[in-house]
């Protein structure tokens, strides 16, 4: 029994050290839960498919785990004899053929396979090996030519429909995915309907712009934000965006649906918000309601006050829905208190109901009743017609 606990650690360090893409290991009897080392060779993407083309790239890792300095050498199997490669670092170096990886440290390099001219489509499978003092890693991978599919881009909203009021900001996020081999500059376009504005903006940011570069198979966020004028009567609007660049393009198709808002403004006669009138009397005054929105005022109530003693009737009190951009007369009787001196007071007209309340302040100017003037004309009269009997009766003596 002592013998196989002995044995079978030894076994499995040596399966891990001819397993593909580590490095040799050198066997222990530690405990399993020891320190993971190695010399690693990896790449995020060991199969991947693309448009048939000049020369393909693929990331390549050379990780180092608690070993010395590593030098390894880079060979590449399985490829077609016309076929070549090379191997960049980040350094800046047009091609390597070895690289040494300090302990616990990690190089990055860039894999350029360059297919033959006439090179068909299919799929084509090769190996990278890392060759170093104590072994080989193998990285196998498998690229897949493909037709190039015509517009490579792809261009999606993720909320093609939106609503709001007329004073809304629609904001529209897209995608923009160029599929294509190469690095594109996509010119951005939008068709909107009148009394909209377009603005284009770089995922979240702030700044306008009217193109965008996309890497080749690679995203890009996109915002558009549509505006409606003042004044659009509530509706749905269709709207659309284009990208294009030589001969990629792609569109996509949006919608703004406004729902549109009642806005009630209360007008005096001849537009002004000043008349007269006598004490006692009922004086009748031509207002105008006007729904200056984009939607109908629906659910409308008339109604006036004024000081104490007054009336103040509207006729009629519920005028009924009134359309975007009409206008109705209403009736405004007004009849200050028989007790009222003459000087100025203010009268309020109210519309209300449907989510709306619209006040006016009207300045009335009262005048003495008629009927006191005609009174006093009178006694005017009467004292005149005294004064000049008094005088023929007693001027002749």
């Amino acid at each position: 029994m002592a013998t196989s606990r002995v044995i079978l650690p030894l076994a499995l360090a040596f399966a891990l050290s001819a397993a593909p893409g580590l490095a040799q290991v050198k066997p222990t009897v530690s405990a399993a839960s020891a320190p993971l080392t190695g010399l690693f060779v990896t790449t995020p993407t060991p199969e991947f498919s693309v448009p048939l083309e000049d020369s393909v790239s693929v990331p390549i890792s050379l990780r180092n785990i608690g070993l010395p300095p590593q030098r390894v050498k880079f060979e590449i199997t399985g490829l077609p004899e016309d076929w070549s490669w090379t191997l960049r670092p980040d350094s800046g170096a047009t091609s390597v053929s070895a690289a040494i990886v300090a302990p616990d440290a990690t190089e990055t390099l860039t894999l350029d396979i360059n297919p033959a001219e006439g090179t068909g489509f299919g799929s084509y499978e090769f190996e990278l090996l890392a060759r170093n003092e104590e072994g080989t890693t193998t990285l196998p991978m498998s690229v897949t030519f493909s037709e190039v599919e015509s517009g490579g881009v792809d261009l999606e909203a993720e909320l093609p429909a939106l609503r709001g009021a007329p004073n809304s900001t629609f904001t529209y996020r897209m995608d923009l995915t160029n599929n294509s081999g190469e690095d594109a500059l996509f010119n951005l376009t939008a068709e909107t309907p009148p009394g909209f504005t377009a603005t284009f903006k770089r995922g979240f940011g702030s700044e306008q712009i009217t193109g965008i570069p996309v890497a080749a198979r690679s995203s890009e966020r996109i915002t558009l934000e549509l505006r409606p004028a003042s004044g659009v009567p509530a509706g749905t609007y269709p709207a659309r965006v284009d990208v294009v660049s030589g001969e990629l393009s792609a569109s996509v198709d949006l919608q703004a649906e406004v729902t549109g808002t009642p806005d009630v403004r209360i007008v005096g006669p001849n537009e002004r918000l000043s008349g007269n009138a006598n004490a006692g009397a009922t004086t009748n005054f031509p207002f105008l309601i006007a729904n200056t929105g984009s939607a109908p005022a629906e659910e409308l109530r008339l109604s006036g006050s004024g000081p104490s003693g007054w009336t103040v009737e509207i006729t009629p009190e519920t005028p009924g829905p009134l359309a975007a951009g009409a206008t109705q007369e209403i009736d405004v009787a007004i009849t200050p208190s028989e007790q009222a001196v003459a000087g100025d007071y203010m009268v309020t007209v109210r519309a209300s109901g449907g989510g709306i309340s619209e006040s006016v302040q009207f300045r009335v100017t009262v005048q003495t009743s008629t009927v006191w003037g005609i009174v006093g004309v009178a006694v005017i009269a009467i004292a005149v017609l005294v004064l000049v009997l008094a005088v023929l009766r007693y001027g002749r003596r």
